[in-house]
């Protein structure tokens, strides 16, 4: 296929995608240095191989494939989706067509080793050819996460012949497809479909630990790590483990460690991390935890907060959605996410809501070692409905609870992360018994951090019911506080002067989402009818300038101020930066300009912080 960039635009032979904006990273992507940094921060090995940069791509009908094509439309730049300007390629994929990817591959093929190859994700729907064998025993699903494939056996030393086929119906399954949609608009933005994060290979011996979970206790000054371990035999293997100069020893997979005095906590304030080894047999790994506790608790005056190590906390930060113009779900570069990270700490937040995405492990890890807590959403399974009641969220249930476990054992290790979100406003929520199940058991999987049930609108005792009484009849299946699900009353609320739930006695007020006061930074925006919950234009164009947005931020900084010296724990402003049509953002969608003064927003900040002194 022959394809040509002129003036933002990619042309290709099926479609034409406008490009209007790009990054400063993105525009430094070339197939030679795309995603080149080690994908996996928490298990680290010496040798692998990144499989990022060209592969051949083709794009055929479901309905008339007969099999892996013969013929291949072009080069697509990997971990790109194909509907991004950096793939190169720029086509919005149909759901009733198949993405093909292929490459060779170099292997190395040792006695008592294993070929193991990696993919960072895959939207939606993923199977894997070496040669014409596929690997992949039934198709894997699940767009958002990582999966592993052991190649051994399908491989041979020296180069061998590597195809990936996706399928990604956004729309027209039970999938969670998060914010992507056909028809992008408001809040919902373009496609992603197949490879968007890295793909790579290592070589581990036969017996090697394949993951490990990790819980502290910040009292007791001690770490529990526990050792996915996979081996041949039938007995456990001993595991050596080796942090802060200690060294312990287990059997069973599972060994706690006693740290030195004093212990480093972590915090926004001062995020250290404790490093350490871990020797099974033949393999030896690399990994970090942060010593850190969260939970709710009542304060001096009895009002229920957050309270991180031991001190009260107000959780302030942005809904951060992660999107890219020219990347779109991926980011440019690890450059780029660092940009991000650290221009919210800079501006004074101590927290991010993840807003419907799941990012590549290296940016929880940049938060881990810059210093920013993350309120993480699941994706949601497909679709904005409302009702909790309709035929496909009751079909995409399952996948939904088993992708909530995926992701929060995915995610477990990193210390950044404080609170799980399951569902948002509703979307591919079930009734309330089945929604209280998947609270409980969220809770009870990782006792280590908050659960923020229904993150507005519909409560069923365990989000925001308090601000539209006209669902209080069928949110409810209990008496109120009989069953308060989960730690935290969150509320959504775009109005000017935003409210908060009221205080609760099981669960902490929170603010899941407010602001978004639009401002429109000419010759970076995504399209000119770009939006805001503020006026962005028009005869207002002088009242909605980013002097005149920033007073007006400044002002609702003081109402939350107000709301969380009378309990509030915590508040969302929306958004990091602009998205395609919404320009909401502190910055614009390109990163390029920064609307507001630094300063003025920390010191803003800096008096909500104050106000839990009161």
């Amino acid at each position: 296929m022959k394809m040509r960039i002129v003036c933002g635009m990619i042309f290709t032979a099926s479609a034409v995608l406008a490009v209007p904006l790009t990054t400063p990273w993105g525009e430094k992507v070339t197939s030679a240095n795309a995603w080149r940094d080690y994908p996996r921060p928490q298990l680290v090995r010496d040798g692998w191989t990144c499989l990022n940069g060209d592969w051949d791509y083709a794009v055929t009908s479901v309905t008339n494939t007969p099999g892996r094509p013969t013929a291949w439309d072009g080069r697509i730049r990997v971990p790109f989706a194909i509907e991004s300007a950096l793939s190169g390629v720029g086509r919005l994929l149909k759901p009733d067509e198949f993405l093909w990817y292929t490459r060779t591959i170099a292997c190395r093929k040792c006695p008592g080793e294993r070929v193991l190859l990696h993919f960072g994700a895959v939207d939606f729907r993923a199977q894997v050819f070496v040669g014409h064998r596929e690997v992949t025993d039934v198709p894997h699903e699940g767009g958002n996460l990582p999966f592993t494939l052991d190649v051994t056996e399908y491989v041979a030393d020296g180069e061998n012949e590597l195809t990936v086929c996706a399928w990604d119906p956004t729309e027209n399954f039970v999938n969670s497809r998060g914010k992507q949609s056909f028809e992008p608009k408001g809040c919902f933005y373009t496609r992603v479909s197949g490879i968007w994060q890295t793909v790579w290979m290592e070589n581990v011996p036969e017996t090697h630990v394949a993951g490990y979970a990790v819980a502290t206790d910040i009292d007791k000054g001690t770490v529990t790590l526990r050792f996915d371990v996979r081996s041949p035999r039938f007995a456990k293997p001993e595991v050596t483990v080796e942090v802060a100069g200690v060294k312990a020893t287990t059997a069973n997979g599972e060994v706690t460690v006693a740290l030195p005095s004093p212990v480093r906590l972590w915090s926004p304030d001062a995020p250290n991390l404790y490093d350490f080894t871990a020797a099974c047999g033949a393999d030896t790994v690399r990994g970090y935890f942060g010593m850190r506790k969260i939970e709710t608790r009542r304060d001096a005056k009895g009002v229920l907060r957050f309270f991180l190590n031991g001190e009260p906390v107000f959780l302030m930060g942005t809904l951060d959605q992660g999107w890219w113009p020219d990347g779109l779900l991926t980011p440019p570069s690890e450059e780029a996410m660092a940009f991000d990270i650290r221009t919210l700490k800079d501006l004074g937040f101590n927290m991010m809501r993840k807003h419907i995405k799941v990012e590549p492990a290296r940016y929880y890890y940049l938060c881990d070692k810059m210093g920013l807590m993350v309120v993480q959403d699941l994706p949601s399974a497909n679709g904005d409905e409302r009702s909790p009641f309709k035929a496909k969220t009751v079909a995409g249930y399952g996948l939904q609870r088993r992708e909530l476990k995926a992701m929060m054992d995915t995610l477990q290790t990193f210390p950044s992360i404080v609170m799980w979100v399951p569902y948002n406003e509703g979307w591919s929520q079930p009734g309330a018994f089945p929604t209280h199940a998947a609270l409980d058991w969220t809770k009870a999987h990782d006792p280590t951090r908050l659960v923020n049930g229904p993150s507005g609108w519909v409560d069923f005792e365990g989000g925001d019911w308090g601000h539209q009484p006209e669902r209080r009849a069928w949110t409810r299946h209990l008496p109120p506080g009989v069953c308060e699900a989960a730690d935290v009353i969150d509320r959504h609320d775009y109005n000017r002067v935003p409210g908060m739930a009221p205080l609760n006695a099981r669960r902490v007020s929170f603010l899941g989402e407010f602001g978004g006061l639009g401002c429109r930074i000419a010759g970076h925006l995504w399209t000119e009818k770009a939006w805001g919950y503020g006026a962005t234009g028009g005869a207002d164009a002088a009242a909605n300038g980013p002097k005149a947005v920033e007073a007006r931020y400044v002002a609702l900084m003081g109402r939350i101020a107000e709301l969380a010296a009378q309990g509030l724990g915590g508040a969302v402003y929306t958004q990091t930066t602009d998205v395609e049509a919404e320009v909401n953002g502190l910055m614009t969608y390109d990163r390029k300009v920064l609307k507001f003064d630094p300063a003025v927003l920390r010191t803003a900040h800096e008096r909500i912080y104050d106000s839990l002194k009161r």
